[in-house]
């Protein structure tokens, strides 16, 4: 149990006590860094509940092998998340490492997508589905034909799968563009109407021994959509874990952390980020011992140029704080915020850079809440490399509920995203004490 989840040793052995003291509690909250390994250790936790052995990672039970390829009935996941990187290195990795380990790696990726798009999820507002199944069509197609040869897969036709490795990695190399048009598709932040789907689903009996129902970036969700999910964090179903996953626990309401057991998790670096690089992502003599480094080399460059945008956007922002806080003056985003970049400017470039954040092509929709959480992100490293000081703390908060509070008014209501960015940073600077120039 565990096994695959390598760097994490603290927070999977308190997890691991607290499974063989069935003292798991029906509600947790995985809280750590980007790159972090929550959602695998959620769907390992989800598969070792589920076991009806003893949840080795080589177990041949029927259960472990449907969660294995993640198509197990008694799982659900919801919530927004980039998955173009991940796809991407899979991709590469079964052109590169040819072989089942590379394709398994492939197919789960996909598949932590297309799950997003699970009828369960959409009970009652099936119209808001339309659009995406025949892209989630194409994908599972695609997934059948990545199956390992030899593997008893069908193809949405009803045809055996059996690609050699070659023609295989050109499939899911070709499948990359349509994951992309579907994650486009995927909500902003979890809409309350799945969380009111999610909660009929776990009433209902499981299909095995539990449900595990799993939401990422818990921190993004809207009001209404955190008062449904209290609801049944205060009584939920004896069969059902619910499994909560943020970035940014400071931006999550005092309510729901009290219904949660907090696990923490760190940032692998050094030799755990190598030991993953090596053996999960099957590259060898990389040079690089961090994770976010590696991953950077499989972003698209429009995820790049977004990256550095949102950077450019916290260091004028953080400039201002510098303004009045000297503890801020040694941090990374200084040199930055020193060549003239004003917040203004900041703004004014990412929505040039993303077609007004989408408001002017579609295809570009997903760059707002990607600035949000990459500028979030800056603000979390300097969080980390300037300590724990009830200040520094302050403004790390201040900046999460603003952030929040944009996303909830973009996807609800609709406003311009520039509108939003330059109402985040004025009260941002408002309430930081330091003129808006």
């Amino acid at each position: 149990m565990f096994e695959n989840i390598l760097g994490q040793n603290e927070a999977c052995t308190l997890i691991h006590s607290d499974l063989e003291r069935s003292e798991l509690p029906g509600s947790l909250l995985f809280d750590g860094p980007p790159l972090s390994a929550k959602l695998s250790t959620a769907l390992e936790l989800a598969r070792a509940l589920s076991c009806e052995r003893d949840a080795a990672w080589n177990c041949a039970c029927a259960q472990c092998a449907r969660h294995r390829t993640l198509v197990h009935q008694d799982i659900l996941l919801l919530g927004p998340k980039s998955f173009r990187e991940e796809l991407a290195i899979g991709a590469a990795m079964m052109e590169r490492a040819p072989g089942t380990a590379s394709r398994y790696f492939f197919i789960r990726a996909a598949r932590k997508l297309v799950r997003r798009f699970d009828r369960e999820l959409y009970e009652g507002e099936e119209g808001r589905l339309a659009k995406a199944l025949p892209l989630v069509r194409t994908v599972l197609e695609g997934i059948d034909a990545c199956s390992p040869v030899g593997s008893t897969a069908v193809s949405a036709s009803g045809s055996p799968t059996g690609l050699d490795d070659a023609a295989a990695a050109k499939d899911a190399a070709k499948l990359l563009s349509v994951c992309v048009k579907l994650e486009d598709l995927l909500p902003a932040a979890t809409p309350v109407f799945q969380i009111r789907a999610m909660e009929f689903w776990a009433r209902l009996a499981p299909y095995g021994k539990r449900k595990t129902i799993i939401v990422e970036h818990a921190d993004r969700m809207l009001d209404s959509s955190r008062n449904a999910l209290l609801k049944i964090l205060e009584e939920p179903p004896a069969h059902a874990v619910f499994v909560l996953t943020t970035n940014r626990r400071q931006a999550m309401i005092p309510t729901i952390l009290s219904r949660v057991r907090r696990y923490r998790f760190g940032q692998r670096t050094g030799d755990d980020a190598a030991k993953v690089i090596e053996r999960i992502f099957k590259e060898k003599e990389t040079g690089l011992d961090n994770l976010v480094d590696y991953v950077s080399r499989f972003r698209s460059s429009s995820s790049s140029e977004m990256e550095v945008l949102a950077r450019n956007f916290a260091a004028a922002l953080s400039s201002a704080v510098e303004q009045r806080q000297g503890s801020f003056t040694d941090a990374p985003l200084s040199a930055l915020a020193s060549s003239g970049r004003t917040i203004t400017a900041a703004i004014s470039a990412a929505a040039s850079a993303t077609a007004n954040f989408g408001s002017n092509d579609e295809a570009a929709a997903w760059t707002f809440p990607a600035f949000l959480d990459a500028t979030g992100s800056a603000f979390s490293n300097l969080l980390r490399e300037n300590g724990t000081s009830i200040e520094t703390q302050r403004i790390a908060e201040l900046y999460a509920t603003l952030a929040r509070d944009a996303l909830i008014r973009y996807s609800s209501y609709n406003l311009q995203p520039v509108a939003l960015a330059e109402r985040l940073a004025d009260a941002f600077v408002h309430q930081t004490g330091v003129p808006h120039s």
